[in-house]
């Protein structure tokens, strides 16, 4: 007797054919038609017309996965986006994961420039990693759109999972499920078609992927940064935040007493100080915008929902309240607003940054 399928071959849930509203809902004479390959409502919305309903991930379910995780020899797959370090890096990891070994993916790094040194970046991770006494087995810069850094990924993976299963691991909106989408095309028996969305939660529970040596690919649910700025964003507005292509950076001479908006996500007041260079690296299609610092708090206000145009009035209210943190500057910093970007400084003074005070912000060495 053939046994049919129940879960959606896209997101992972289990699939159900009685309440629309709730997660793994698909028409069962949809489901009747073709039960060997097919993704429920959500996907197919998603998928198909680009319309997104949010659903809430099982907490339960989520943390007895990485418990059954942690007490194999499974191959951890950690990936985290390269732009957004701060928002995307999980300081748990060595607690959930404890014993198994850890392959860290940084993605998205055909965001950074040509000229951007990968030997800098790494050591700046391999360091970070170091102070935070996390041991991983692996370390690879790459994009997840580049076949031949798809092909040095799966030759790692078989290099360090040995006869063990491997679970591909990270925060939402790092790139995990186009980076398994691309790995089954030359390490699954057939192409995947998990959802690929720029929205929190598309992977809704783990999906089983069979290898050709009969263990198995795992892609596992995102996990949810709530002091990322994505996590607070609607569809539109993450595809304006969200970078499609390398970044192009832009740079300022500020004198002291002068302030850089980054739409109306964030601003950055230069408030003491030699002469300075700032330089933004934010997604292309947010605005950047130079005033007086006298002239900071006024303008913001006035023009939030024309000039600045992002975020919209109800994103706004999910933000909270404005916050202001002061950094040092001496030398060349990286200021990172975690989910949104970072402005690196040259120079010498004091910087403050208002933004959401939900929001993380970090200052770091600089990358470039």
């Amino acid at each position: 007797m053939k046994i049919l399928k129940t879960r959606c071959e896209g997101c992972g849930i289990k699939i159900q054919t009685v309440d629309p509203k709730k997660p793994g809902y698909i028409d069962s004479e949809v489901y009747l038609k073709n039960p060997d390959n097919f993704l429920c409502e959500r996907c197919f919305n998603l998928k198909h017309y680009n319309k997104y309903s949010e659903t809430e991930i099982d907490e339960k379910k989520f943390y007895d996965n990485i418990d059954k995780i942690s007490k194999t020899n499974a191959l951890v797959v950690y990936v985290v986006d390269g732009f957004d370090l701060e928002g995307t890096f999980v300081d748990k990891i060595k607690e959930w994961f404890p014993k198994n070994k850890v392959l860290m993916i940084v993605n998205k790094f055909d965001l950074f420039l040509s000229s951007t040194k990968q030997s800098k970046v790494k050591k700046y991770i391999s360091d970070m990693l170091a102070d935070k006494d996390i041991h991983v087995s692996g370390l690879l810069l790459i994009s997840s759109k580049k076949e031949e850094d798809i092909e040095k990924v799966f030759r790692e993976i078989i290099r360090l999972k040995g006869d063990e299963d491997v679970y591909l691991f990270g925060v939402t909106n790092v790139g995990k499920s186009t980076l398994i989408n691309e790995l089954s095309k030359i390490v699954c028996e057939k192409k995947t078609d998990i959802t690929i969305s720029n929205m929190p939660s598309t992977t809704l529970d783990v999906i089983k992927i069979p290898l050709l040596d009969h263990t198995y690919l795992y892609d596992m649910p995102g996990i949810i940064n709530e002091h990322q700025m994505t996590y607070y964003l609607d569809k539109n507005t993450l595809n304006k935040v969200l970078p499609k292509k390398y970044i192009k950076p832009k740079t300022f001479q500020l004198n002291e007493k002068q302030t850089l908006f980054i739409s109306g996500f964030a601003y950055f007041n230069y408030l003491e100080g030699d002469k300075a260079s700032f330089v933004t690296n934010f997604s292309n299609e947010l605005v950047i915008h130079r005033t007086k610092l006298e002239n900071a708090k006024d303008f913001f206000e006035k023009h939030i929902d024309d000039i600045l145009l992002y975020p919209s009035e109800s994103i706004r209210c999910k933000l909270g309240k404005m916050k202001s943190q002061k950094f040092m500057i001496d030398g060349k910093k990286d200021i990172a607003i975690s989910g949104l970007g970072f402005l690196t400084v040259h120079g010498k003074g004091i910087v403050e940054v208002v933004t959401y005070e939900k929001i993380k912000v970090a200052i770091r060495e600089s990358l470039l």
